[in-house]
């Protein structure tokens, strides 16, 4: 019994451990838990730095590493806590509570089974720098740690300039150097010809503007110099820096001394002064000498007149010849008579009924036959007188024969057989498509177009008689309608682009045409933006130019155009965005069209051939249109630099060309 209960007993135990075994095998064994365990976060010692516009990753890793999924991982900037940047919760990235501004640019960078819970940030602004907080948080456990990120924007090339220094003495000069639009404070430097920093005698100054951007001045003291340059250089890193040369001399005469100059300028001025009041006297003296001269001859006109009538009346009192022979000595002082007082077309009046000498009009209407010798002296009647084109003054009114013309002005009526000899009012004439040329201003009809030329004002009581161009609305302090394609086109400007500055892909055809040839594999890859620039440059008013981006039915799978501001940088990973100089209108076949601003804007266009790129210099502003439908895309409203360049980029891998239209 004993025997066998062992035996029993043995086989009961053996098949407890086997159920035992089977258990242990079947129950997944679970895995340590992050809630029971304690953890920490590695972060960067110093700051995370990146360019304007591009994209940045801010590391953050859990140690000991472990797999981080089902824990809450939240980012968020340190000026407001309590609205993350990024918040990972129940195994996915929550879209709320998020600050707005984070939405679509965020992202976890991956490989959270690994401890790596480092943020990806893209389109980078200014508003983003700062400090960000990475906190890991489980039921029972949490850390976090701090990145601070750090926005490079390159600002634009330093400015010099040379003044004579006050108290300097020794020939000395004082040159200032000064560059805006910095981020974060740059460093300035001044160096000689030879490349060596000068430390002595310089003072710098940084401010910032609203937008958080730095400016910087400096001003040094320096030795005059006919051939020695100085640079001033404004940079954050090697890569990211702007320089500007000047060669420190004020350029004045070659003996002159200090402060002689200001005397001469002085003096120069004085003797300028004298000499213009001088010309001014002789220019009076001669008018003046002109108008005693012709008042000289009138009064001997006079005398002469008189002296001509006094022989006549002393001959009327009973003189004899001798007692005025005296009198009369030059050919000057000769009696004329009548008929040769007449011919000189001077008056003459006489007592004597035998001594009045009848014109030959008043001897026709005596009845007298008129012969004279004279065709000039042949008088005709006004009949014939109007027959020969002659016009016709005769001292009677009833002999005055009046023009159709001049009846019409003298308010009466008139009949006559031919119709040839009817006068029509000017009106008249211009509504049969005559040409009106009238003696008196005042009957010539000008039409609006001829008004408007001769500068006269323009009132008419038809409302298209009264548009404004745009030149005109401009002239007279109107604002230009940019939703109006027919306001800007009158802008028209030729443009040719520049073979010189274009990307090696890209050939120029006569300046106009542009498209994209594959590089040779040899060639080392380009440090430039696939674009061209134009050979002209604006920096002041109004300029409209037109660019065709598809020619029949083929489309192109990108392209752009624009504007960039001058000596931007051309590095392929400074990006294309206003901040660093460049305001264009993108395509891209998966994309569509866009804007390269932040946010960008949607553009939405059914059909474009052709963009029309308007440029207002004076009004910063820079309009995108679309000319087949004559329509508005888009305006950039803050495009501020000193020069303008048009530029335009035919997009890689697509031969497809585009050009100036």
């Amino acid at each position: 019994m004993f025997t066998t209960f062992g035996n029993r007993g043995t086989m009961h135990l053996g098949l407890c451990l086997r159920v035992l075994i089977l258990v242990a095998l079947t129950v997944p064994i679970r895995a340590a838990q992050p809630a029971q365990e304690t953890f920490t976060l590695t972060v960067p010692n110093g700051p995370t730095s990146t360019l304007s516009g591009s994209s940045v990753s801010l590391l953050c890793q859990v140690s000991p590493l472990f797999n981080v999924e089902p824990l809450e991982v939240r980012w968020y900037h340190s000026s407001n806590i309590h609205s993350p940047a990024l918040l990972y919760k129940d195994h996915k990235i929550q879209e709320t509570p998020v600050v707005p501004r984070y939405r679509g640019r965020v992202s976890l960078t991956g490989g959270m089974e690994r401890g790596n819970v480092s943020l990806t940030l893209e389109r980078v602004t200014l508003e983003d720098r700062g400090e960000y907080v990475c906190q890991v948080s489980s039921e029972q456990w949490y850390e976090k740690a701090s990145v601070f990120l750090t926005v490079n924007v390159t600002g634009r090339e330093p400015v010099l300039s040379v003044a004579e220094a006050r108290g300097g003495g020794g020939g000395q000069v004082n040159v200032t150097c000064s560059s805006e639009g910095w981020s974060p404070q740059p460093k300035l430097t001044w160096r000689n010809k030879d490349g060596a920093e000068i430390r002595n005698e310089q003072e710098v100054l940084n401010t910032s503007d609203p937008q958080g951007l730095v400016s910087v001045s400096s001003w040094l003291l320096y030795a005059c110099s006919y051939s020695d340059w100085l640079a001033c250089t404004v940079s954050l890193s090697e890569e990211a820096k702007r320089e500007g040369r000047i060669l420190p001399h004020i350029y004045t005469a070659p003996t002159a001394v200090p402060g002689v100059y200001k005397e001469a300028l002085i003096v120069t001025l004085i003797l300028s002064l004298v000499i213009i009041c001088a010309l001014c006297s002789v220019i009076l003296c001669k008018r003046r000498g002109s108008m005693w001269s012709s008042s000289q001859k009138s009064r001997n006109r006079s005398d002469q007149a008189e002296l001509g009538q006094r022989p006549a009346d002393q001959t009327e009192l009973g003189k004899g010849p001798a007692e005025t022979e005296h009198l009369i000595k030059g050919a000057e002082n000769t009696v004329q008579t009548p008929t040769e007082q007449r011919a000189a077309g001077e008056e003459f009046n006489l007592e004597a009924a035998e001594n009045t000498v009848q014109t030959p009009t008043e001897q026709r209407a005596a009845g007298n036959d008129v012969h004279l010798k004279g065709s000039e002296n042949t008088v005709q009647t006004p009949t014939e007188q109007s027959a020969a084109g002659n016009d016709v003054h005769l001292e009677g009114a009833e002999n005055t024969v009046q023009t159709p013309t001049e009846q019409r002005a003298a308010g009466e009526e008139f009949n006559l057989e031919g119709a040839e000899n009817t006068v029509q009012t000017p009106t008249e004439q211009r509504a049969a498509g005559k040409d009106v040329h009238l003696k008196g201003s005042e009957n010539t009809v000008q039409t609006p177009t001829e008004q408007r030329a001769a500068g006269k004002d323009v009132h008419l009581e038809g409302a298209e008689n009264t548009v404004q161009t745009p030149t005109e609305q401009r002239a007279a302090g109107e604002e230009l309608n940019l939703n109006d394609w027919h306001h800007v086109k009158i802008f028209k400007v030729n443009i040719l682009l520049d073979e010189k500055n274009a990307h090696p892909a890209i050939r120029i055809n006569k300046g106009k045409r542009a498209h994209y040839v594959k590089e040779k594999d040899t060639e080392k890859p380009s440090r430039t933006h696939l674009h061209v620039f134009s050979e002209e440059r604006f920096s002041s008013g109004q300029h409209y130019w037109e660019v065709k981006v598809k020619d029949g039915t083929t489309e192109k799978l990108s392209w752009y155009v624009g504007v960039a501001r001058e000596n931007v940088d051309k590095r392929p990973a400074v990006p294309l965005t206003p901040q660093n100089g460049f305001w264009i209108l993108s395509y891209d076949k998966e994309q569509g069209f866009h804007v390269n601003t932040d946010p960008q804007p949607p553009i939405t266009v059914a059909k474009l051939t052709i963009v029309g790129v308007f440029l207002d210099c004076d009004r910063h502003t820079l309009s995108f249109y679309n000319v087949d439908t004559k329509s508005l895309l888009y305006t950039f409203t803050d495009v501020k630099t000193s020069n303008y360049f048009p530029l335009l980029s035919p997009g890689r891998c697509d031969k497809i060309p585009i050009k100036i239209n």
